[in-house]
């Protein structure tokens, strides 16, 4: 009755703060997001009107889908984000849902980033494997499904175009070249053998044959292996001769599909057992340079026309990069507040920036079924990103109509692959849950299983880490690091039951009534919320004991732990001294491996880290006053800390952006004991 008194004003404090929130909603277009009593994002939307829309889920009369009502039944808070327009909003709810990837949206399946191939924006740029998109200037072309063939083409890009793969400032103080000059694989622009209009002219190369524009390409090779074999240049000759022979052996392997030189995609889709694949077919100049598939989450009972829409958006949302990575801004939005705060783009990077959005969407886009009532609102954004006016266009007859059939077939297909590969992997995971449940006499599957690991050398920079599996499988987004407090020597013990106390100390809050509002909202935000349902511990008895002590501590023995010894396989639970010993091929022993490994990869990461950034610093890293510039620029005029302490204060004075003032309290704090310690 205690506990139904307590719920009864909650749930009236939430309706209130609803209804006080639904009369606020703004009659503007923009983006609003549906939020539960956790403030975890439930579902992320758009509107021409806001108020119109955002009203509508919550009126009696409304007849919704059921599963658009269980949703509005969990709904405690709506948030609005106005834009100037609908193509604005348009562009926001995409990249917010890519961000949040709320669990009513449909979207795009995100149990890992899809990798990009990025040319970046800086002088003599190079060709990178990322699977980060940041609104910087540089060019990406993807997304891609398959990293390694990714990495194949970024090997063949390095191979038929000499680019400098270092990341080593260009600035003439380089005397001579490296190894990649000598074996042609670069022509060192570091010393000065080749100049920046040079290099950049075979950036624009490198860009031609990424868009599988490989005819244009190879007319200009030739062109310039002509010119080169005219002024006498017969290695410079034989260079593009050996260029233009690969650039002939990739587009001999590509399939032609309309003799008139055509740009467009083509994108159908599957459904089955509640998933949908979307694949995308990408054809350049009238041939086939790429086929990607794509799995959506979020299906369920929605349209196939809400299905295209919504895939669209995300995809060329992807392609173009309009997100401005960690905020979820437009990059519109992005723009204008580097206007507002003078801080002018370079105008090679827009330049590059335009030309990133141009290649990525073709003029025509051939879809199975045309994306309803969104189809001239898609059609806009397309063309603003274009630059020149985008068609959707559904094909009925024809010669498209038969290679749609075909791309739909591939969809099919690669679904099929999905739902057999998931069926075999989910009743693997439910094995190895199942045996470890019994090995560990558990009252429940532990369906959340968390693993902490302790790394540091003789206890110099002593880390922990946390890793999370949810049903067998790996979650990143949920993966903690600790940066060890205790400084008292190696002491793994100690540093266990702390790093058990931090973590436990949110999951008490969460569950204590008495917590302040505070403490619930620092739990929430850190996601440490979420109870698990086994603690495991890399090490044997030790390491058990001293985590029992920490739970004994915080009364919350109810939660089961265990531990992994390494030298054996063995596992310890609390109460028991002897080992269970799981089988050698036993699933529930392998997922524990899985675990255990993966919480001493994640630790011994971030001690490396650790460790490399107290190795390079120096007494000016603690300086007050001289950030990462100022100390760029003094060690670039002295050499080193201790050609600074034997400097003049007028000296370091002299040294761009640096006072009197500064150069003296910077003469003074490196003179003084703790600097030289340090030093």
């Amino acid at each position: 009755m205690a506990d139904r008194a307590r719920t009864q004003p909650t749930q009236n404090g939430i309706i209130a703060t609803l209804e006080q929130r639904l009369a606020q909603v703004p009659d503007a277009p923009g983006v609003y997001q549906m939020l539960d009593r956790n403030g975890e994002i439930l579902y992320i939307g758009k509107a021409v009107s806001l108020r119109n829309r955002v009203r509508s889920y919550f009126q009696d009369s409304a007849a919704h889908h059921i599963r658009t009502q269980a949703m509005v039944e969990r709904v405690a808070d709506v948030r609005t984000i106005v834009v100037n327009n609908e193509v604005e909003a348009l562009i926001l709810e995409a990249n917010l849902i890519k961000r949040h990837q709320p669990p009513y949206n449909v979207r795009l399946r995100d149990d890992k980033r899809y990798p990009y191939l990025k040319v970046t924006n800086e002088a003599f740029p190079r060709v990178v494997f990322t699977r980060m998109v940041k609104d910087d200037g540089a060019r990406y072309f993807g997304p891609y499904t398959n990293a390694h063939g990714l990495r194949e083409l970024i090997d063949l890009v390095r191979l038929v175009f000499p680019l400098r793969t270092c990341r080593e400032p260009i600035d003439g103080r380089r005397k001579r070249p490296c190894l990649q000059y000598h074996i042609k694989r670069c022509l060192a622009p570091c010393v000065g053998y080749q100049t920046e209009p040079e290099y950049d002219a075979m950036i624009d190369e490198v860009v031609l044959f990424l868009e599988g524009k490989q005819e244009s390409l190879l007319h200009r090779l030739q062109r310039e292996m002509l010119e080169a074999s005219e002024e006498f240049k017969f290695e410079s000759a034989a260079r593009i001769r050996d260029r233009i022979v690969h650039v002939r052996r990739v587009t001999e392997n590509q399939k032609v599909v309309w003799r008139s030189r055509l740009d467009m995609d083509l994108i159908a889709a599957a459904r089955a057992q509640g998933q949908a694949c979307m694949q995308v077919f990408m054809v350049r100049g009238g041939k086939l340079i790429g086929q990607e598939h794509f799995i959506l989450d979020g299906v369920h009972d929605q349209s196939d026309a809400l299905l295209m829409g919504e895939f669209l958006k995300q995809f060329y949302t992807a392609r173009t990069a309009s997100a401005a990575e960690g905020n979820g801004v437009s990059a519109l939005a992005s723009t204008r507040v580097a206007r507002d705060n003078q801080s002018p783009v370079p105008e090679k990077s827009r330049a590059r920036k335009r030309a990133v959005t141009a290649s990525a969407v073709p003029k025509e886009v051939l879809v199975q079924m045309l994306p309803g009532e969104e189809l001239p609102l898609l059609e806009a954004w397309l063309s603003q990103l274009k630059g020149t006016r985008v068609r959707i266009l559904q094909p009925r007859r024809g010669e498209r109509a038969d290679y749609m059939r075909l791309v739909q077939k591939n969809a099919e297909q690669n679904l099929k692959a999905f739902l057999a590969h998931q069926e075999v992997q989910e009743s693997a995971q439910a094995r190895s849950l199942t045996e470890l449940a019994d090995a560990l006499e558990l009252s429940e599957v532990p369906h959340r299983i968390e693993c902490y690991d302790i790394s540091n050398i003789q206890g110099t920079n002593p880390v922990a880490s946390m890793v999370v599996f949810v049903e067998g499988r790996a979650k990143k987004s949920e993966y903690r690091k600790f940066k060890i407090q205790y400084d008292r020597g190696p002491n793994d013990f100690a540093m266990m039951q702390e790093t058990l106390r931090r973590r436990l100390r949110y999951l008490r809050h969460e569950t204590d009534h008495d917590a302040t509002a505070p403490e619930r909202q620092l739990a929430k935000k850190e996601k440490f919320n979420k109870k698990p349902n086994l603690l495991l511990i890399d090490g044997g008895k030790g390491q058990l004991h001293a985590v029992v002590e920490v739970l004994e501590e915080m009364d919350m023995t109810g939660i089961p732990v265990a531990g992994l010894a390494k030298e054996h396989e063995w596992l310890y639970v609390p109460g028991n001294p002897d080992p269970i010993v799981l089988a050698p091929n036993s699933a529930g022993l392998h997922l524990i491996m899985r675990v255990r490994d993966e919480a001493h990869r994640f630790a011994v990461t971030y001690h490396r880290q650790r460790r490399g950034k107290a190795m390079t610093q120096s007494a000016l890293d603690a300086l007050a006053g001289v950030g990462p510039v100022r100390r760029k620029r003094l060690l670039a005029a002295f050499g080193s800390v201790s050609a600074i302490k034997k400097a003049s204060i007028d000296e370091i004075a002299a040294v761009k952006g640096m006072t009197p003032s500064l150069a003296a309290q910077i003469k003074s704090d490196l003179e003084s004991p703790r600097a030289k310690g340090e030093a």
